[in-house]
């Protein structure tokens, strides 16, 4: 509600004193005080409404005024049943640029905070209307397959927030925001597990002297882990959002949530269809191996060339969350696209191929897999606490045939790693 709709309403008969080119500024809510000092009872926007009986003298109207501008009030209502405003507190709020209005004794508080409540509850309810709307839509277009990056923007837009689902290894699942620094990306994804609870304010280091303020949230499925999952990090704080902000922030989780939803029904299929690919390589069926990881990587027509990369990885001591292994391994391979992840067979562990590509190329790539597996491990040592990762990379697999040696490789790879210690190695 604007000052200037307040006004307009000819039954409360209210009238400005001083500060009438500020008639446009937002009111929040309706505040009654007659306390001289009220501005730790204020959160800002309001229109305060005042009987003057602080005022003792008139050097009492300066710190009235200036404790409201400290709360951030938007607007001061003076009331005149004791009599008229006096000339002190006009000039002060004219030298406090805080408009002031005048309440006359025929009209009381309780009309005036009526008139406030009414149209702001008209205008939440018009909102909620139409953000169901929105987010009728949104879900719709989401479970119809559209890319939650797209959902995302259009929902941070209207929410006017950047925003960012992350995994907890510090990959960018989608953004609507302005591209994260990788060591951003994993200062939050460490942040958020060791967070103790949520939402949880994050400061990312900005300018010298300075930081950017944000608030990590999780996105909490039914089978969710802090090491395997998603969370969403919204610019700002948390603390000072209005209650709209609130709702849009928590709409963005819901459509994350939806997503990643999808994405673990989607990997629980996966599982179940390349559960057989240890017992494949062990029995050297190479071409079933081949057509395997063809179908299984998602890949569309026969692509070019590849090699493959192959890890082993535990998650120990025992007893572990079922599938969590895979999971965590899942989302540490999440940048390479076509990866199959599986149990591995008899081996109480987890079986990853990364397919790279073939020729001179394969041997950078497969570098880069390293570096990022272990930039990912670091960060999951936040949320390991009891436990330990251990992981074992193979050399570079040429050709589909060598993936049963790489396989061995790896596995004896990991078990050089866990006899080393630490959290994740």
């Amino acid at each position: 509600m604007l000052i200037s709709d307040l006004v307009a309403i000819p039954r409360l008969r209210l009238r400005f004193l001083s500060g009438g080119e500020h008639a446009r500024r937002p009111i929040r809510w309706a505040y009654t005080t007659d306390l001289l000092r009220p501005e730790r009872y204020l959160r800002g926007g309001e229109l305060v409404l005042t009987g003057m009986m602080w005022r003792s003298a008139a050097a009492d109207s300066e710190t009235f005024v200036r404790a409201l501008v400290a709360g951030g009030a938007a607007c001061l209502g003076a009331g005149t049943a004791l009599g008229d405003v006096p000339p002190d507190l006009v000039e002060a709020c004219r030298r406090h640029d805080l408009p002031l209005v005048e309440v006359p004794a025929e009209t009381s508080f309780g009309a005036v905070t009526e008139e406030v409540t009414r149209s702001l509850t008209r205008r939440r309810l018009s909102d909620l209307a139409r953000n169901r709307d929105r987010s009728r839509r949104l879900v719709a277009e989401l479970a119809g397959g559209t890319g939650l990056a797209e959902v995302l923007a259009a929902a941070a837009r209207e929410a006017g927030v950047a925003a960012w689902v992350l995994s907890s290894t510090g990959h960018t699942v989608a953004a609507a925001g302005p591209a994260l620094a990788a060591a951003e990306r994993e200062l939050l994804a460490r942040r958020y597990l060791a967070a103790e609870g949520f939402p949880h304010r994050v400061e990312l280091p900005a300018e010298p002297g300075a930081a950017r303020p944000v608030t990590l949230l999780p996105v909490r499925t039914r089978d969710t882990h802090p090491l395997a999952g998603w969370f969403l990090a919204c610019s700002g704080d948390h603390t000072g959002w209005s209650e709209e902000a609130r709702d849009a922030v928590a709409e963005l989780v819901s459509f994350a949530v939806l997503a990643r939803g999808r994405d673990e029904e989607r990997a629980v299929v996966d599982a179940r269809h390349t559960e057989g690919l240890p017992r494949l390589l062990a029995a050297q069926r190479f071409d079933e191996v081949a057509e395997l990881l063809r179908t299984s990587g998602r890949a569309e027509g026969p692509g070019p060339a590849r090699a493959y990369v192959v890890l082993s990885a535990a998650l120990l001591p025992e007893p572990r969350p079922l599938g969590l292994a895979r999971r965590i391994v899942a989302e540490l391979v999440a940048g390479w696209p076509g990866t199959v992840v599986t149990q591995d067979g008899g081996e109480d562990a987890v079986l990853a191929i990364v397919p790279v590509p073939a020729g001179g190329g394969a041997g950078r790539e497969a570098e880069r897999l390293r570096a990022a597996l272990s930039a990912g491990a670091r960060v999951l040592e936040s949320g390991l606490r009891e436990r330990r990762l251990v992981v074992g990379v193979a050399a570079t697999a040429r050709e589909t045939a060598a993936l049963r040696g790489a396989a061995v490789e790896a596995r004896h790879a990991r078990r050089l790693a866990d006899l080393r210690g630490g959290r994740a190695r």
